[in-house]
C-alpha cells in the first residue's frame, strides 16, 4: 500500500495552484433534509451576551409554570437550503476558482438530497451520499459515505438504520466490507476529534484507537473540517499521519456560507476522485478565505442563517417553519403549528442580538481585532 500524502494550500495567497487541477470537490454539507438536533443549543446560548440572561429567565418561568425543565432534546431544525440550492451554492464557489465542481451533499442519516439531484441525470453524475451517525462504545462517530451506487443506496440506508437500532458489532464490520467492495465509494471519518458524545478527550481518543483497530482498514481518509478550529484540525491531521490515512476537506456547511475548505483534484468524476484517495492515497486541500474569520463569528453567522427570514424559500421562509418538536403524542410538528399566538416574547430580543453579532460590520471588526492581536487562524 502506498504511503499517504496530503498537501494543504491557503487561499488567496496560493490561488495559483488551481492551474494544476481539473476540479474542486465539495465534501460534507447539509440541506433542508438534514435533521439538526438541538440538544446542545443551551450550551451555545449560554455563551452569548444578553441571550444567556433571557434563556435563564425563560428556564425559571417554564419550570415554575410546568414543573419540568425545558427539553431541547425533543427539538431539531432543518437548514434553509433545498438540495438544488445547496448544490448550486457549492458549484458557484468552485466555479469562481476556475474549476469544475464535484459536490457531495451529506445530510444526517438520509440520502434524500442526492436522490433528488440524481433524478433525471446520468447515473453517477451526482454523488448519493450521507453522513451516517454510528453509535460506538460510549460515544458516536459521523462517517461520511460518498457516492453510493444508485441501485444499492436505499438498501444500504435500511441496513444502516438496522445497525443503529441493534448495535451488533459484526453487522458494522459487514457493512464496512460491503461499502469497500465498490471502488467508487469513499468512506471518511468526519471531524474525528470533535467530542460529540461529551465523553472527554481521553475517552474519545481511546474509543477512536479501538475503532481504528477493528474497522480502520475500511476508512479511506480522515477529515479536516471547515467549522472546527485549526488546532483541532491540526490534531486530526496528526492522527491521520499516525495511522497513515490521507486527509480530506469537509466543509460541514449548514447555512448560506459555502464550504470553507474544499478538495482539489485532477480527476474528472467523483469515482476518479475516490480512486485518488483510496488507491493513490493522495490528497490536495484548499483552505478558502472565509476560514480566516474568527470561528465564533462564523458559528454565529450559521446560527443567523438558521433563524433569519429567507423570502426566496416559499413555505419555509420563517424559522418557526424549520424547527420541529416531538410532541407528547409522538408526532413531530413545526413550531409554526404550535405557537399559534406568535413566538414567546423572550425570543425576538435573542434573535436580534444574534443578528447584530452576525452582521458584516461586527464580523469585520472582530476579524480586525484578531489580526491586531496577532491571533492564529481560528
Amino acid at each position: 500500500m502506498k504511503q499517504s500524502r496530503t498537501q494543504i494550500f491557503t487561499f488567496p495567497s496560493e490561488r495559483y495552484v488551481t492551474r494544476a487541477f481539473h476540479a474542486g470537490v465539495s465534501l460534507h454539507s447539509h440541506t433542508e433534509h438534514s435533521q439538526e438536533r438541538l440538544d446542545d443549543l443551551p450550551r451555545y446560548l449560554d455563551r452569548m451576551p444578553v441571550v444567556s440572561q433571557f434563556l435563564r429567565w425563560e428556564r425559571k418561568r417554564y419550570l415554575a409554570a410546568t414543573g419540568a425543565n425545558l427539553d431541547f432534546s425533543r427539538a431539531y431544525w432543518r437548514g434553509p437550503l433545498s438540495a438544488q440550492s445547496a448544490y448550486e451554492l457549492e458549484c458557484s464557489q468552485i466555479g469562481r476558482l476556475g474549476l469544475r465542481a464535484l459536490v457531495s451533499l451529506t445530510d444526517h442519516d438520509t440520502i434524500d438530497a442526492g436522490l433528488l439531484l440524481q433524478a433525471g441525470r446520468p447515473a453517477g453524475e451526482i454523488p448519493i451520499s450521507v453522513e451516517w451517525t454510528v453509535p460506538y462504545e460510549q460515544t458516536y462517530f459521523h462517517i461520511g459515505i460518498h457516492n453510493l451506487h444508485s441501485t444499492l443506496a436505499i438498501s444500504f440506508m435500511q441496513e444502516f438504520a438496522n445497525y443503529t437500532r441493534k448495535l451488533q458489532a459484526y453487522v458494522l464490520g459487514q457493512l464496512f466490507e460491503a461499502l469497500e467492495a465498490d471502488p467508487s465509494t469513499l468512506v471518511v471519518l468526519n471531524h474525528p476529534l470533535w467530542d460529540m458524545g461529551g465523553v472527554g478527550r481521553t475517552q474519545l481518543t481511546a474509543n477512536l484507537r479501538k475503532f481504528f483497530q477493528v474497522y480502520g482498514r475500511h476508512i479511506h481518509a480522515l477529515e479536516i473540517n471547515g467549522l472546527r478550529s485549526w488546532p483541532e484540525n491540526l490534531a486530526a491531521a496528526g492522527l491521520a499521519g499516525e495511522f497513515d490515512y490521507p486527509v480530506v476537506a469537509g466543509g460541514d456547511r449548514h447555512g448560506l456560507e459555502p464550504n470553507a475548505v474544499i478538495n482539489l483534484t485532477r480527476a474528472n468524476t467523483f469515482a476518479e476522485f475516490a480512486e485518488e484517495i483510496r488507491v493513490e492515497r493522495s490528497s490536495d486541500i484548499a483552505v478558502l478565505p472565509q476560514y480566516q474569520e474568527p470561528l465564533a463569528f462564523r458559528h454565529l453567522l450559521c446560527a443567523w442563517d438558521a433563524v433569519r427570514e429567507h423570502p426566496q424559500f416559499a413555505g419555509r421562509q420563517y424559522w418557526v417553519a424549520r424547527v420541529f418538536v416531538v410532541c407528547d403524542d409522538g408526532v413531530e410538528r413545526p413550531l409554526s403549528a404550535l405557537w399559534t399566538k406568535g413566538t414567546p416574547a423572550w425570543i425576538d430580543p435573542c434573535l436580534n442580538v444574534i443578528g447584530v453579532l452576525a452582521s458584516p460590520p461586527v464580523r469585520t471588526a472582530a476579524r480586525l481585532a484578531y489580526q491586531a492581536a496577532g491571533s492564529p487562524t481560528p
